[in-house]
């Protein structure tokens, strides 16, 4: 899925779902109960999640999660 990405800025990125380890981290951080409705951008680097219907609630990940 291609959305706006706040980090990147430009054109849309793509996102895709979380691992299980991406899952745990969006649990730990914001305390959800379904981290299954983020997903994460996928350009080299980004470190971006954020919700599916929502682009502006979300968070990134640290460095040791970034994407590669």
């Amino acid at each position: 899925m291609d959305v706006r990405c706040p980090n990147c800025g430009g054109p849309l990125r793509r996102f895709r779902k979380l691992t299980r380890d991406e899952e745990a981290h969006v649990r730990r951080i914001l305390e959800v109960a379904d981290p299954g409705a983020y997903h994460r951008c996928t350009r080299t680097g980004c470190r971006r999640f954020q919700r599916w219907s929502n682009w502006r609630e979300g968070g990134d990940f640290p460095e040791a999660l970034a994407a590669g």
